[in-house]
Parts: structure tokens; C-alpha cells; sequence
């Protein structure tokens, strides 16, 4: 089995990849978040005022009322504008790999200096999901995500993204969430670092969708760059 970008439905409602077989999956997700197989994945459009008393029963709720399989989905939630999702496919000798971004970045913050200050939690979220066409170690789904985070903040640092509170460069925004989702087919990968041929698909995927996510943003809030 392979992933495609056709796997993909954008939509306002939410951004889903389903896929016949499961797919062994890292995350930080709000619904059914660690390890663990599943074969649907949504990243759902909520309101900027979303606030609930328990996110995660809301989200379950949310999922079987669409039709998604509780038990089969990761749920991911962000006030971005799903339909202008940045999706792109990368091809390695090993296989590909298939990057998405959502990104808002209206409570972007240093995490350098958020000891120092008191904030709010916002629903605003950079979501990022990698999705690889190879057989992943656990170490290498670990380095993924250190791939991407630094990916992800290089593309802030690029785009001049800083936090309100401080007038620093952003590093993410409050509420990021990351997944990371392989077929474990095929040879295993054992690492995913910034200088192993899978970790610089990662790094150079994430970076570019992160920048176009977050220049979508900025036009849409009319910032002016």
C-alpha cells in the first residue's frame, strides 16, 4: 500500500486522510494521541472561540457524528481555515513522503521566553502531519518530529512571525500539534535526523508547506509582509 496526495479530502469542515490499511502512527493529537495503528486521520476547522470543558469527549463526539470510526481515527483540532490546507508529496529513493500544514499564528509564541510571561491558550495551532511511505524505527518517529519542529520554526523565523508578548521570534504558536504516520513496509529507516535522507525530505517538506500555510494566513488577515 501507498499513500497518495488523492488520499486527501480539504474541505471548510476539516482536512482527512483515510487509507485502506492502518498506518502506525506518533502524535500529539486530541483524540487517540501516542503510538498506536489507525487508517483515518482529521485535522477539524473549529471556531476561534472554541471552549470546551472536555475537548477530548467533544472531539469524539464530533467524529462518530461525522461518520469517522472513534476508534479507528486521530482527531486533530485548529481555528485555521482547513480548505487552504498546504499538501505536498516528496519522493526519496526509499520512498515518499507526503507533508500537510495547517497554520495560524495569531498566538505565536518564543518559547524561549514563555516562562517570563502569562498567557492565554488560544485556538490557533501550526498542525503538521508526515506521512511516509517506509517502515519507520521507533527512534526514527521520535527524530521526525525533532526534524519537523525545527523545520516549522525555521519557516516562522523566514516569515518574521513573533510573539506579541515579547517582540521576539516565534518559535510555534501555543497549541501546535505534529503527527507522524508510516506504512512500516518496506526496508526499516532507522533514523529520521536533519542529515539522513529521510529527515531531509522532512526538514525541506515541512519547511516549505509551513511558509506557504503561514503566508495563506497572512493574506487572509490582510497582514502586510
Amino acid at each position: 500500500m501507498k499513500v497518495e496526495k488523492e488520499h486527501f479530502t480539504i474541505s471548510s469542515e476539516y482536512v482527512a486522510l483515510h487509507v485502506p490499511e492502518p498506518l502506525r502512527t506518533l502524535s500529539s493529537a486530541v483524540h487517540n494521541a501516542g503510538f498506536g495503528w489507525y487508517r483515518t486521520f482529521v485535522n477539524r476547522h473549529v471556531d476561534a472561540a472554541y471552549n470546551s470543558d472536555d475537548a477530548k469527549a467533544e472531539m469524539a463526539e464530533y467524529l462518530e457524528q461525522q461518520g469517522f470510526s472513534v476508534m479507528d481515527t486521530v482527531g486533530m483540532m485548529t481555528a485555521v481555515t482547513t480548505e487552504h490546507a498546504e499538501v505536498e508529496a516528496y519522493e526519496g529513493d526509499f520512498g515518499k513522503v507526503l507533508i500537510a500544514v495547517t497554520a495560524g499564528v495569531g498566538n505565536a509564541v518564543d518559547v524561549s521566553a514563555s516562562l517570563t510571561r502569562d498567557r492565554q491558550s488560544r485556538i490557533g495551532t501550526i498542525n503538521t502531519w508526515i506521512i511516509v511511505n517506509g517502515h519507520l524505527a521507533d527512534e526514527a518517529f521520535i527524530q521526525a518530529i525533532i526534524t519537523a519542529t525545527e523545520a516549522k520554526s525555521k519557516a516562522l523565523q523566514v516569515e518574521s512571525i513573533t510573539d506579541p508578548l515579547t517582540g521576539t521570534i516565534a518559535t510555534g504558536t501555543s497549541t501546535d500539534s505534529v503527527l507522524v504516520a508510516a506504512t512500516q513496509q518496506g526496508a526499516t529507516i532507522p533514523y529520521a535526523g536533519p542529515i539522513t535522507p529521510l529527515g531531509k525530505l522532512i526538514g525541506h517538506g515541512v519547511y516549505e508547506c509551513t511558509v506557504r500555510a503561514i503566508q495563506v494566513y497572512k493574506r487572509a488577515k490582510g497582514w502586510t509582509t
